[in-house]
């Protein structure tokens, strides 16, 4: 009977192998029990690639699950993700693509990712990119963070983020407010309204919804429907781009 066990079958009965104690405990006495469990192992011993293939589509399926797991997530925090008002973007507000990055502004990481998702943004112009201020480092990431939402204008905004993201020294204060004053507001009223209640709400939000999306570090991008954690080289996110191109023209955007 061995031989004639197929790995497909192998497959479904190493998956489901806890069933041999729950839906077949009731057709099966403990004789009948061991005796499958004997099958298996002898099987396995003489053709140990059929283990390899059942593991390969056990991870397969898991990944898969994983898969439409976060796409659901996605699609259940889609205006959160793309639509909040108070995160700042760049590019067509009617892009089909976007590219939602979180960010903290004294992660290496995210620094490296800055000229990367700069360039593609500006080599594709059906691409959105919508910054979420995620500060998560320490207490200067905090206060950039807030220096940063207090703009009202997005070239200045903007200006400032640059500079933070391309800065070389550590952040600190003196960084920020040289870089609040080079974009050409008053610092110390900036800052103040940095602490306003406004502002206090976007963080949280930001917060809130990177625990709802299981995003723990930085950065993080979302590309329409799919969460790419961790740092992405130019190559790598125009990838991203492409993808979501094809899955648009498949009907499979988020957003």
């Amino acid at each position: 009977m061995r031989k004639f066990v197929s790995a497909g079958l192998l497959a479904v009965i190493v998956f489901v192998s806890g069933a041999t104690d729950r839906a077949w405990s009731q057709k099966l006495d403990e004789a009948g029990k061991a005796e499958i469990r004997q099958m298996i192992a002898d099987y396995l011993m003489e053709n140990p690639e059929a283990l390899a293939e059942a593991l390969d589509n056990m991870q397969n399926h898991f990944r898969r699950q994983q898969e439409l797991s976060q796409k659901k997530l996605l699609r259940e925090n889609a205006d959160a993700i793309f639509y909040n008002p108070g995160d700042f973007s760049l590019g067509p507000k009617d892009a089909p693509i976007t590219i939602v990055e979180f960010f903290d502004y004294n992660c290496g990481y995210c620094k490296r990712s800055f000229q990367p998702l700069m360039d593609v943004a500006g080599a594709n112009k059906d691409v959105r990119v919508v910054f979420k201020e995620f500060p998560i480092l320490n207490k200067t990431s905090e206060q950039a963070a807030r220096a940063a939402l207090a703009f009202d204008d997005q070239l200045q905004y903007l200006a400032f983020h640059t500079k933070l993201m391309t800065a070389r020294s550590s952040l600190s204060n003196v960084v920020i407010d040289k870089a609040l004053g080079e974009a050409g507001v008053d610092v110390a009223a900036h800052k103040k309204r940095g602490n306003e209640t406004e502002i206090n709400r976007l963080l949280q939000e930001t917060a809130q919804l990177a625990r709802a999306l299981n995003i723990s570090g930085t950065p993080a991008f979302i590309v329409n429907n799919t969460l790419y954690p961790g740092a992405l080289d130019k190559d790598a996110l125009q990838n991203a781009v492409e993808t979501a191109r094809a899955e648009l023209k498949n009907g499979g955007a988020v957003r």
